[in-house]
C-alpha cells in the first residue's frame, strides 16, 4: 500500500493564512461598497435636507412678512401681561413704536378706568387655556382714541405658554352701531307720532260721521215719514218704504264704520270692553260666531298707544278671518300675565302657510302681517302666527308690563 506525503507544518500555516487572506479582502470589499451606498444615501439626505431647510426658510420668510404687515395686529403676551412680541399693525393700533413695544405692558395701552377688566379678561384668558378665544373690547389711552377689539387664547403650556391675541379697530364700527340705533329710534318716534295723528284723524273723521251725516240721515228717515204721512199712493208707499229701508241700513253702516274707526269705548272704559264690544258687533255684521274672553283686568289699564296698537291689531286679524280665512268659529282672548299682556285671536279656519304668506307680503302685504308687525314693534311686543293650510290659525301677541299699568 502507497503512503502519502505527510505536508509539513510550516506548508499547512502558510496555506491557512493565505485562505484568510483572501476571506478578508472579501469583507473589506463589501465594506467599501456598503460604506459608498451609505455614503450616496447620506448625501442624498443632505440634499432633501437643504431643499427641505430652503423651502422652510421661503416659508418662515413669507408668514413673517404675512405677521409683520397684517392689517390686523397681532401681539404675544407673557403670564405678566407683558408683550413679548407685536406686529406692526399691532404696536400701532395700541399707540407703542414698534421696536420699543416689547416689555411694555398691555394695560398701559388702554385707558385706566378699564385696566381692572383687562386684568380680568387676562387671567380669564390663563384660568382657562383650552377654552375658546375670548373677546373683550377697550379705548385706546392715546388720542386720537379709538375702540380696539382684543381676541385672545393661550398657546403652548409650561414655561413656554403665551397668549397669544389679534387686534381690531371696531372704532368706525361701532359708531355706525351707535348711529343705526339712534335712527332706528328717530323713526320710531315719526311712525309713533304718524300713528298717534292717524288716531286722532279716526276719532275726528268718526265724530264728524255719527254727528254730521248721522244727523242728516235722521233728517231724511223724518222726512219719510212726513211723507208716508200725505197719504201716498200705493206706488209710493212701496218706494218710500224701499228709500227707508236703505236710509235704515245707510245708518247702521255709517254706525259701524264710525265705530269701526274709533270706539267711544275705547276711550272712556279701555281694551277689554272696546274689544268685547268689537267681537260681538264683528260677529253680528259678518254672521260669523265669535267670542271674547278677558282675564284678569279689573281696576287695572295699560296706556293708551298701548291699548290703541293692540285693538287696530284685533281688527287687522279679524278683517283677514272675513277675507280669507271661511272661518265657523273665532276666539279672541286678553290675558294679563305676571311679566306680559298676552292677546290671542284663534280661528277655525282653511289656515295658510305662515312662511309662503311672510315671502308673498312683499307683494300683496302678507295679508295683513306687515300691518300688524310694524303696530307690535311700536309697542315693543312680539307677535307669532302658529298656522297650517286646513287647520286653521291661531295669532299670539306678547307685551312686555315694563311700562306702567294705568290704574282706572
Amino acid at each position: 500500500m502507497r503512503k502519502h506525503k505527510r505536508r509539513p507544518p510550516e506548508a499547512l500555516f502558510a496555506a491557512l493564512g493565505d485562505a484568510q487572506q483572501i476571506s478578508t479582502d472579501d469583507r473589506v470589499r463589501r465594506l467599501l461598497h456598503e460604506l459608498q451606498v451609505h455614503a450616496e444615501e447620506i448625501t442624498a439626505q443632505n440634499e432633501q435636507l437643504k431643499r427641505t431647510q430652503a423651502d422652510l426658510e421661503q416659508a418662515r420668510s413669507r408668514y413673517a412678512e404675512l405677521y409683520d404687515f397684517a392689517p390686523i395686529g397681532f401681539i404675544t403676551l407673557s403670564k405678566a401681561g407683558l408683550i413679548a412680541d407685536s406686529n406692526i399693525a399691532g404696536a400701532a393700533l395700541l399707540g407703542f413704536e414698534r421696536a420699543f413695544a416689547e416689555g411694555l405692558p398691555l394695560a398701559s395701552a388702554i385707558q385706566t378706568a378699564h385696566r381692572r377688566r383687562l386684568r380680568d379678561f387676562l387671567a380669564g384668558c390663563w384660568r382657562q387655556p383650552e377654552a375658546p378665544a375670548r373677546i373683550m373690547e377697550f379705548p385706546t389711552r392715546q388720542p386720537p382714541v379709538r375702540l380696539l377689539r382684543l381676541t385672545g387664547r393661550v398657546q403652548g403650556s409650561g414655561r413656554v405658554a403665551r397668549l397669544f391675541a389679534a387686534i381690531d379697530d371696531v372704532t368706525e364700527e361701532r359708531r355706525l352701531e351707535v348711529e343705526r340705533a339712534e335712527a332706528l329710534e328717530r323713526v320710531k318716534a315719526l311712525i309713533e307720532q304718524l300713528v298717534t295723528v292717524q288716531e286722532e284723524e279716526r276719532r275726528r273723521i268718526a265724530l264728524n260721521l255719527h254727528d254730521h251725516i248721522g244727523q242728516q240721515l235722521t233728517a231724511l228717515r223724518l222726512a219719510l215719514g212726513s211723507m208716508r204721512n200725505d197719504r201716498p199712493t200705493t206706488g209710493q208707499r212701496v218706494q218710500l218704504d224701499k228709500i227707508d229701508e236703505m236710509t235704515s241700513r245707510m245708518d247702521r253702516d255709517l254706525d259701524f264704520l264710525a265705530w269701526e274707526l274709533r270706539p267711544a269705548a275705547l276711550d272712556d272704559v279701555g281694551l277689554e270692553a272696546a274689544l268685547a264690544q268689537f267681537v260681538t258687533t264683528w260677529s253680528r255684521q259678518h254672521q260669523i260666531p265669535a267670542g271674547f274672553h278677558g282675564s284678569r283686568w279689573e281696576g287695572v289699564r295699560l296706556p293708551p298707544h298701548v291699548e290703541s296698537q293692540l285693538y287696530r291689531i284685533t281688527q287687522e286679524a279679524l278683517n283677514n278671518v272675513v277675507k280669507h280665512a271661511g272661518a265657523t268659529h273665532v276666539s279672541v282672548l286678553l290675558e294679563r300675565r305676571a311679566d306680559e299682556a298676552l292677546l290671542i285671536i284663534e280661528d277655525d279656519g282653511r289656515g295658510f302657510d305662515v312662511a309662503k304668506a311672510r315671502a308673498a307680503r312683499s307683494r300683496h302685504a302678507g295679508m295683513g302681517l306687515v300691518g300688524m308687525e310694524e303696530r307690535s314693534a311700536l309697542i315693543g311686543a312680539t307677535l307669532q302666527f302658529e298656522a297650517a293650510p286646513g287647520k286653521g290659525s291661531t295669532l299670539f301677541v306678547r307685551v312686555p308690563l315694563t311700562a306702567a299699568i294705568v290704574q282706572k
